[in-house]
C-alpha cells in the first residue's frame, strides 16, 4: 500500500516541490501535505497522475489489475467458496 511517506519520498526524488505538484495536480499545497501526512487518502486518478509525474512505471501494476480483471471476468457466474 502506498503511504503518505512514499508519496513524499516519490516526490522528492523527483524533484518536484509541493507547490508544483499542486499545480501539476490542480489543487493546492495544503491538499498535497494532507496526502503526504496522511491526513487525507488520495484518489486513484490523482494518484495515478502523481506517479507519471515522479515517473514511476505503472505498467507492472496495470498489468496485475488487468489480470485480476480478466479472471473474475471469466469467474462471473460462479459462485465462489470460503476455503475452510
Amino acid at each position: 500500500m502506498i503511504d503518505g511517506d512514499d508519496l513524499k519520498a516519490m516526490r522528492k526524488n523527483a524533484g518536484i516541490s509541493q507547490e508544483l505538484m499542486a499545480k501539476k495536480l490542480e489543487c493546492d499545497r495544503k491538499t498535497i501535505s494532507n496526502y503526504e501526512q496522511g491526513v487525507s487518502d488520495i484518489k486513484s486518478k490523482q494518484l495515478f497522475r502523481w506517479l507519471m509525474l515522479c515517473k514511476i512505471d505503472t505498467k507492472s501494476m496495470l498489468n496485475q489489475i488487468r489480470q485480476i480483471s480478466g479472471g473474475v471476468d471469466s469467474a462471473k457466474g460462479s459462485k465462489l467458496q470460503d476455503d475452510e
